[in-house]
């Protein structure tokens, strides 16, 4: 006779998170996470599904870490979780108004102002204006990505998805024919922006 696995439950792996498991909260994150991002695209599409999911999920672990969280129904509580940021996040940015200065408004007041980037102008400006944003925060201003993630309201974890993905996108956008020579202070630049 064979023994065959018996696979855990939503509600046995919920415990064991709550016990400090991080294998359980991996088995959760590979049950629900095509259907969450599923739920994020269909929920809106002002953000990156990758970002609200991810975001999600952090504040689902957050929540059992802290001895709370769901006690059943784990994909329930995760819909909600998804809604709720894609809800905030909306609501924060309705909130933001942008107001032109006075003697700025020729120069583009409104987005971020990056300079002598040389071949990677073309490539930075066709990127989302949040992949820009986190590049310019993390690339050129050089700022760690805790004080990212507080100053564009989303966690540690979710800073470092999106600055992977904007770097991503930046190299895709650049191509191969944005390649410069190694040793140079401007390509130096360059690649750290590229990286």
């Amino acid at each position: 006779m064979t023994a065959t696995a018996v696979r855990p439950t939503d509600l046995e792996l919920l415990q064991r998170v709550r016990l400090g498991d991080r294998a359980a909260f991996g088995e959760l994150w590979n049950r629900y996470q095509g259907w969450a991002h599923h739920l994020a695209r269909t929920t809106t599409h002002r953000f990156d599904p990758e970002d609200i999911v991810q975001e999600a999920f952090a504040k689902v672990l957050r929540s059992l870490r802290n001895g709370n969280g769901p006690t059943e129904g784990f994909a329930q509580y995760l819909r909600i979780a998804v809604r709720t940021v894609a809800s905030s996040w909306g609501a924060r940015e309705s909130r933001a108004t942008l107001v032109p200065l006075a003697d700025d408004t020729a120069v583009g007041s409104y987005v971020v102002e990056v300079t002598d980037l040389g071949e990677l102008e073309r490539p930075f400006r066709s990127l989302p204006e949040r992949w820009q944003r986190i590049l310019y925060l993390t690339c050129i201003l050089d700022l760690p990505l805790a004080a990212v993630a507080s100053a564009m309201g989303l966690t540690v974890g979710a800073a470092t998805a999106l600055a992977a993905r904007a770097r991503k996108g930046l190299r895709a956008a650049a191509g191969p024919a944005v390649a410069p020579a190694r040793g140079s202070a401007e390509a130096d630049g360059e690649l750290a922006l590229a990286a």
